[in-house]
């Protein structure tokens, strides 16, 4: 079983089902709390979840944010970068702890 709290928001998965039904059953007895069911949203992040999988996304962040800086109505591109660019090392640039972006 794995379980994941943030502050009030808690999801627990496995693939004991009588172990999950245990512990739910506890968790309710024990605490103020309501089942909200599958997962649809925790942290920000949509999921979407169907018998081949488990989709998840940041569609609702990435409107607002657009929405915020009056970008909602920009063309979308499929690639970000301008094709043919080669990128280059700048070899007067400040070192960087590459673990920071990793």
């Amino acid at each position: 079983m794995i379980i994941s709290l943030y502050v009030d928001d808690l999801i627990y998965t496995g693939d004991d089902e009588k172990m999950m039904s245990e512990f739910k059953e506890s968790m309710l007895n024990e605490f103020d709390m309501s089942d909200l069911g599958k997962m649809r949203y925790f942290l920000g992040i949509e999921v979407v979840q169907f018998d081949g999988g488990v989709f998840i996304s940041q569609t609702k962040y990435v409107t607002e944010v657009l929405r915020r800086f009056g970008m909602e109505h920009s063309n979308p591109v499929e690639n970000p970068m301008v094709p043919g660019f080669k990128i280059s090392k700048d070899e007067n640039g400040v070192e960087m702890d590459s673990s920071f972006f990793k």
